[in-house]
């Protein structure tokens, strides 16, 4: 076809303009950034028992603990309850998840009674998966100085 003057003109071709696509984005991003939950296992105190054959493994959502004290916690709830509470937590989340994994932190030196208390009243809720987490035990040599497993 011909233009002004009986130039011709040149057709342009398609043009995909992506600065609004990189601002979808990146709301998207911030979006999916705020909206996130992350858990932090940070303010309870609970010192883990070593064993020598622990491994890193994630961790399951819901989680029981049992204190030196004597109290059981559940998740990052700082408030003592009762094994009676324990139950009622464990039926709910075997009723939502029967198949979910729940994490027993003790600490070393809780009465072991307590502890085979919330084993116990695990299984007769229906629970099959209990995780029971360590740490590493460290070694050391004859010097006192650390050495590898």
């Amino acid at each position: 076809m011909d233009g002004t003057f009986g130039r011709k003109t040149r057709r342009r071709g398609p043009i995909i303009n992506i600065t609004p696509l990189i601002d979808v984005m990146f709301l998207l991003l911030i979006f999916f950034m705020v909206s996130s939950t992350f858990r932090h296992n940070l303010g309870i105190d609970v010192s883990l028992p070593e064993a020598d054959t622990a491994t890193e493994q994630e961790m399951p959502p819901y989680e029981i603990i049992v204190r030196d004290t004597g109290e059981y916690l559940i998740g990052g709830d700082r408030n003592p309850v009762s094994l009676r509470q324990v139950r009622e937590f464990l039926t709910q989340v075997m009723s939502r998840e029967p198949e979910a994994a729940v994490v027993l932190q003790a600490d070393p030196t809780a009465d072991f009674n307590l502890v085979l208390d919330v084993i116990d009243t695990a299984r007769k809720v229906g629970s099959k998966q209990l995780v029971i987490p360590t740490k590493p035990r460290e070694v050391k040599n004859e010097t006192g100085a650390e050495a590898l497993p």
